[in-house]
């Protein structure tokens, strides 16, 4: 009997491994996604740090700051500074169907928000 219960311990064992592997996987686009929001968490970082030093956003179009803004490189963004804060759009197809999602954060709001899912 002992035998047979270690027998079938290990094949839930197997079961539970197979499930977490099987669902924990993540799609091109979900990894996209992750890696999207990440990077503008990052540029809020950037922005704020620089607005503690200098006293105001830094441009992205500067050539000397553009190096900072590679990681939002291949889509399509915007920035404008306003007043005491910062606005920030990013449109991009992470998918590839040809629909274009949008994400925006500003200086009050670290957290990336989803203006059209792509």
């Amino acid at each position: 009997m002992p035998l047979r219960l270690i027998e079938l311990t290990l094949l839930v064992l197997l079961l539970i491994g197979l499930g977490v592997v099987h669902f924990s996987r993540l799609t091109p686009h979900e990894r996209a996604l992750i890696q999207l929001e990440a990077r503008l968490e990052q540029l809020y970082l950037l922005e704020k740090a620089y607005f503690a030093k200098y006293g105001r956003y830094f441009d992205p179009n500067d050539e000397k700051i553009r190096r900072a803004w590679w990681r939002v490189e291949g889509h399509t963004w915007e920035f404008w500074p306003v007043g005491e804060g910062f606005w920030l759009v990013v449109r991009a197809d992470l998918d590839g169907d040809g629909q274009v999602g949008a994400w925006t954060m500003d200086a009050a709001h670290p957290q990336v928000s989803t203006l059209n899912q792509d």
